[in-house]
């Protein structure tokens, strides 16, 4: 992994562990998930915004359990996120 690889995963893991409030590290998942969302070229602006989107939304739904929400579940805000930014 180069260094530009690794900046993109640690800024989305760190923005994500940060919104969470929780957790030193992500799951060998959640790293492949940022690994395919950089493979497929979507900017970690975009990934972060999804991934706020997904934290708020779950946050709404589910006031007590903030921290239990992965990547898995967010993956749907960043694709959500993606189209809207080629709109």
């Amino acid at each position: 992994m180069n260094l530009e690889n690794q900046n993109y995963l640690v800024t989305v893991e760190q923005f994500f562990l940060t919104l969470k409030d929780s957790g030193l590290a992500l799951s060998a998942t959640d790293y492949d998930l940022i690994q395919q969302w950089e493979g497929r070229g979507i900017p970690v602006n975009v990934v972060c915004r999804g991934i706020e989107n997904g934290v708020a939304e779950f946050d709404m739904q589910n006031k007590r359990q903030s921290s239990r929400v992965g990547l898995s579940y967010l993956k749907v805000f960043v694709e959500e996120e993606m189209e809207r930014s080629r709109s």
